[in-house]
């Protein structure tokens, strides 16, 4: 909101570039002018500087009236972006070429006519940074999910739900599972906050394996689920076990599961050789002794798996 102070007689000369719900236009009379000037909080004032103020502009014509709201709106505009910008990257859920479209899309709600949006999500998303965003940090809570927004000049209310709501218009935000070319992105704004925090904890990154099974996995607990698993890998915990134990049992996926779980097998297999011979300095019969394993089981499997001394 731009709040404007004008002289009574000028008030139809000035061309506004503006739509009238961003501005706040107030008027004086002769006598009145000191009055009004400390009523309110000005952005602009056509009229005699009566005191300095680094927010007021004091101008003296309609041209420059007009010029001052241009140049305000394009520093509102900017501040927006700048917010919009910091909360881009102040969120994992908001990380990735899918998720960026989406936004996209959402931001072409600040011009559509319905005062009611509904953003549907699954538990475990992030809407909160998608309000950041859509709003660029301008809203307030009016209920538990219910957001007051302001949104180029007008308000509007958005409602978190996990189902679409009928009589309304429903934004549908997708969840992790349908948006897995985002998780690279994700992975890494996570272990990027975490170092931020824990400066001396060495990065972790996943293994080229275990990335192959994030981007396998369905994610079922979204954004919330991923963060906490990213966690876990980054302390070095056994996040291979968490996949196995967090398959679903559904008969009619039998098939799909049984190959999963044996991806997921051969991933730790390929791991565990790999790290002891490193260890033994490629002592291969002691490997397969400390492996309990047959020493031409451990070749073959040394060379199913691609394992490569550097």
């Amino acid at each position: 909101m731009i709040k404007i102070l004008l002289p009574a007689n000028v008030l139809g000369s000035v061309e506004l570039s503006s739509t009238k719900e961003k501005l706040f236009i107030d008027v004086y009379n002769d006598g009145d002018y000191e009055k009004k000037l400390l009523e309110e909080f000005w952005d602009i004032v056509m009229g005699p500087r009566k005191f300095d103020s680094f927010t007021t502009i004091f101008v003296s014509s309609t041209d420059a009236v007009a010029l001052a709201i241009r140049y305000l709106e394009s520093r509102i505009e900017l501040e927006e972006m700048k917010k919009r910008h910091e909360v881009l990257y102040s969120y994992a859920e908001l990380q990735g070429p899918t998720c960026h479209q989406t936004l996209r899309e959402l931001q072409k709600l600040k011009y559509s006519p319905e005062q009611m949006i509904v953003l549907v999500a699954e538990k475990g998303v992030h809407l909160l940074a998608y309000l950041e965003y859509l709003s660029a940090g301008r809203y307030s809570q009016v209920e538990e999910t219910v957001f007051e927004v302001h949104l180029d000049g007008k308000i509007k209310r958005v409602l978190f739900s996990e189902h679409p709501l009928e009589g309304f218009y429903n934004f549908c935000i997708p969840p992790l599972r349908e948006r897995k070319n985002d998780i690279p992105y994700m992975v890494d704004w996570i272990l990027s906050s975490i170092h931020q925090k824990h400066k001396y904890l060495p990065v972790n990154f996943p293994s080229e394996e275990i990335m192959d099974l994030f981007l396998k996995y369905d994610w079922p607990g979204n954004t919330e689920e991923l963060i906490k698993v990213v966690h876990m890998c980054s302390a070095g915990l056994d996040v291979v076990s968490y996949f196995v134990s967090s398959l679903p049992n559904v008969e009619k996926e039998e098939v799909r599961l049984v190959d999963y779980v044996k991806k997921i097998v051969e991933t730790v297999e390929k791991r565990t050789i790999k790290t002891m011979l490193e260890k033994y300095k490629w002592n291969r019969k002691k490997v397969a002794s400390v492996l309990g394993l047959n020493y031409k089981t451990l070749c073959y499997k040394i060379k199913k798996y691609g394992i490569t001394r550097h």
